[in-house]
């Protein structure tokens, strides 16, 4: 497949084992960046495993090989360990949060933000992921058409609301309304 990609174009691997049960291990990305030089940029690693994360970074960042993990939780460690960063549903409410974290990596600010940032991912996953952003978003815009939910997606409760905003306000972090 990536033989057929024409142009410029560069690839990210996903690393999700939990829906694809096909993982990206260390030998095979070895071999497809030396096979397909400058076409498989990086990985995103949604094990939840963050020794399978730092490992992809202690063996390829250092070529420029970017690794992004998928928990906001591990986003200061992986920075540590040369990562690029993280991509996650999460930063729908965090990612002011994780903007300090990634410009202060290498100090005591970005891993005191990281103490926030981890507490924001708990209170997230508190609730089922996709309905429980949804509410956190209607609630601080306003608007509650962001409630609105697909299939198979279910609106949450109230009670798992409330328990939703109570673990998310413990974090101390206000969503700006907006204009």
């Amino acid at each position: 497949m990536i033989q057929r990609v024409g142009g410029d174009i560069k690839i990210y691997l996903y690393h999700f084992p939990a829906q694809s049960a096909v993982p990206f291990g260390i030998d095979l990305i070895g071999r497809l960046l030396k096979a397909y030089p400058g076409k498989v940029k990086g990985i995103k690693d949604s094990s939840g495993d963050f020794a399978n994360t730092k490992s992809y970074a202690d063996h390829y960042a250092k070529d420029g090989f970017e690794v992004f993990c998928g928990d906001d939780g591990a986003l200061h460690s992986l920075l540590n360990a040369g990562g690029a960063g993280c991509i996650t549903a999460a930063a729908n409410v965090g990612s002011a949060v994780s903007a300090v974290v990634y410009a202060n990596w290498n100090n005591a600010s970005g891993a005191e933000a990281q103490v926030t940032l981890s507490a924001i991912r708990k209170a997230v996953v508190s609730a089922p992921l996709i309905p429980g952003l949804k509410a956190l978003i209607a609630r601080h815009t306003g608007n509650p058409a962001w409630q609105n939910m697909r299939p198979p997606h279910m609106r949450l409760g109230a009670e798992a609301q409330a328990k939703l905003y109570a673990a998310f306000d413990a974090c101390g972090v206000s969503l700006r309304k907006a204009a």
